[in-house]
């Protein structure tokens, strides 16, 4: 089972790998965990005539899903392979490592990498052989398959519950209580929702809304939780948007860009439903385009600073010449202190940085397909979102301003800056949307309610530069920060490709009739060959970076050993960020 025979003579190591998706039942003196760990536990003891001997180290994930390899104790156990301190990893089954074909592969690559052999008790296979490897990629296409069926199931039990008006669980809305997982009007909160319905119809503005409900002293629903009552706070503007455009208050339920009769009653008349989203929608409109600014400002209503302190255009003229900028909340307000370095922001280089973080993911075909697939539903809406996603990288430059604001308010954007990185958030549902072309009002009722797992985050470094007697952040004209790498390392570098350029001369020329040829004639290692040799097709201006020792520290022999993308531009990408060598 384990790769070097070697070891048969000595200690083998192994690692037990427990996971189960759900937290269910993991409260019990005697889990599923439990019994994972025990089933290897005892195979490992059958074969302690080989050597073989558990590691006492538990890695077990409860509540976590095998569909990515984002959990906490398969990291700690991976960073355990990479230090060399285990030959066998043992799991109960193979679906318990990773239900995902693609991760799969890349943590068997990993485990060759370092000698780690990989055993699943329950199908008897050997990862060090050809049919062991194809047992393996058959048993988990079908974990892949039984996941994708899995999810493909609940969608298709929420989609058709909602169609028939039943509501699906989540934090109850205000004015409603419930019993027997069905929505019932809770009188005296009923109250409460057709006044801030009434008083946003009077007042226009929720801004007016929140102060007037502060002063009478409105506050949210009560949550009783196990130790404390939460909520009964001020409303936040957020949460009174996402209250004002919720049609359960209509008697209705939203899915898929529609709304079915639900079973619950109403709270809100379909007039006064009417109204408040025409003046939303007005207001929304009015606001996200700037229809009434002279100069539309691209990221205004979007930009905060780390410690969430809003940052404001303005703009100053000299000799019938303007120069804009987004200047902090707090410097305004005589906050210094809060702003920290984050004063001041030349308008053009941000807005710059922020429109190439969105280009770069348009873009990105498989960063699009991995953050989208779960709201896509089906592949048929996949490849329109790639296609309308390089529509629109290509048209991008032709919009004005004011045509980029409202696409930037359907995916939701959000811009985060401090004194090194800037970062850009989208709505994962805004941005399928957008590029669905489903940009009607009934889209905008999920606004405010999307998690960190519904969101796309991007960042650039920046740097912070001194601008007369202030400070002022400046965006850097690189998109990495100029590190350069190590003398040693370059030099290590530019003998590996030198190395690699003459391998292929000889083999391209004819001096050499293979690699096998290559490898017999000087006395090298195969694989090291085969490591080294794609050296050779990295971009020509690459090339002469590394000729000249201009190289940045993310540029090293080892990445480059790991592997990298055939395609120029990928390679660009990959090593030197959106910054194309010179």
């Amino acid at each position: 089972m384990v790769k070097n025979e070697s070891r048969r003579t000595t200690q083998i190591r192994c690692a037990i790998y427990t996971r189960k998706s759900s937290e269910e039942g993991l409260d019990q003196s005697f889990n599923s965990l439990d019994a994972q760990r025990e089933a290897c536990e005892a195979y490992i003891a059958s074969q302690a005539h080989e050597g073989w001997h558990a590691i006492p180290r538990a890695f077990d994930d409860g509540g976590f899903s095998g569909g990515n390899v984002d959990r906490p104790a398969l990291t700690h156990l991976l960073d355990i392979v990479r230090n060399d301190a285990v030959d066998v990893i043992v799991v109960y089954k193979l679906d318990r490592l990773s239900r995902s074909l693609a991760d799969f592969i890349r943590l068997i690559e990993l485990f060759d990498q370092h000698n780690v052999s990989f055993v699943s008790i329950t199908q008897s296979f050997n990862t060090s052989t050809s049919m062991g490897r194809l047992t393996l990629n058959v048993l988990l296409s079908f974990a892949q398959f039984e996941r994708e069926v899995t999810g493909e199931r609940i969608r298709d039990k929420i989609a058709a519950s909602k169609k028939k008006g039943m509501w699906m669980g989540g934090r109850v809305p205000l004015g409603y209580d419930v019993v027997e997982r069905e929505l019932h009007i809770n009188q005296s909160e009923a109250v409460t929702v057709r006044h801030i319905f009434d008083r946003y119809l009077a007042l226009g503005c929720v801004r007016k809304l929140k102060a007037e409900l502060d002063t009478d002293g409105y506050r949210s629903k009560p949550r009783p939780t196990e130790h404390k009552i939460q909520g009964e706070n001020p409303f936040s503007r957020g949460v009174l948007y996402s209250l004002l455009k919720n049609p359960l208050y209509l008697g209705k339920v939203h899915h898929d860009g529609k709304l079915y009769e639900a079973n619950h009653p109403a709270i809100v008349d379909t007039e006064t439903w009417k109204t408040v989203q025409a003046k939303l929608n007005q207001n929304r409109t009015k606001h996200a385009h700037r229809q009434d600014a002279k100069h539309p400002s691209l990221l205004a209503g979007r930009l905060t600073d780390h410690r969430g302190n809003r940052l404001s255009p303005t703009y100053t003229q000299r000799k019938n010449r303007r120069y804009s900028y987004y200047i902090n909340q707090a410097i305004l307000q005589y906050r210094e202190d809060d702003a920290e370095e984050v004063h001041r922001i030349p308008a053009s280089e941000l807005n710059q940085v922020v429109e190439a973080l969105l280009l770069e993911l348009l873009s990105d075909t498989n960063n699009l397909i991995d953050n989208l697939s779960a709201h896509a539903i089906d592949a048929a809406k996949l490849e329109r979102l790639t296609e309308s996603a390089a529509t629109l990288h290509a048209q991008w430059g032709s919009y004005s301003i004011a045509e980029k604001i409202p696409l930037l308010s359907i995916v939701d954007a959000a811009v985060v800056v401090s004194a090194n990185r800037v970062k850009l958030s989208v709505s994962c549902t805004g941005l399928c949307n957008l590029l669905l072309k489903k940009h009607s009002a009934v889209d905008e009722y999920e606004k405010g309610s999307h998690d960190e797992s519904s969101t796309i985050t991007l960042s650039r470094a920046v740097s912070l530069r001194r601008s007369g007697i202030g400070k002022k952040l400046v965006i850097q004209s690189k998109d990495v920060v100029p590190i350069k790498a190590h003398p040693r390392s370059v030099r290590a570098l530019q003998r590996a490709v030198v190395q690699a350029m003459l391998w292929n001369e000889d083999l391209i020329t004819g001096k050499v009739g293979s690699i096998d040829a290559l490898v017999k004639r000087d006395g090298l290692n195969r694989r090291q060959v085969y490591r080294l040799r794609q050296l050779a097709f990295l971009a020509p201006d690459i090339i002469e970076r590394i000729a000249e020792a201009d190289v940045p520290e993310t540029l090293t022999l080892e990445k480059l050993k790991k592997g990298f993308p055939m395609e120029w531009q990928a390679q660009r990408r990959l090593f030197f960020g959106a910054q194309i060598p010179r």
